[in-house]
């Protein structure tokens, strides 16, 4: 009779926020309350770095992104250059505005 082979016991895991040892299968950190694997929240998930970011946080996303424990180093990198490059086309674009505003109200005010 061939014995079963036994399961190893699950490794131990860290919390993604304070590093502390948690059981394999907590759902949330004993010590800090975060979620772990699918709990993560909503705002460290890459659509929510990506709303958050065009919806008001401009280039403070970046903080979200290296928080996240959803992205690799490499995904890091990449949506930290994104943000930035976006965050300083939108200022280019809001200079322009700015220069072509300040342009019309000058000639308004000479009379044309």
């Amino acid at each position: 009779m061939t014995e079963a082979p036994v399961p190893a016991p699950p490794l131990p895991v860290l919390c993604w926020a304070c590093s502390k040892v948690l059981d394999p299968f907590d759902r949330y950190c004993r010590h800090c309350g975060k979620g772990q694997g699918d709990h993560i929240p909503w705002y460290y998930t890459r659509w929510g770095i990506l709303v958050a970011s065009l919806l008001g946080l401009g280039p403070f996303g970046v903080f979200l992104v290296w928080r996240s424990p959803k992205l690799s180093s490499g995904e890091k990198t990449g949506w930290t250059l994104a943000l930035l490059v976006l965050t300083g086309y939108v200022c280019w674009r809001l200079y322009q505005v700015f220069t072509m505003m300040n342009a019309m109200v000058g000639m308004a005010l000479r009379g044309f």
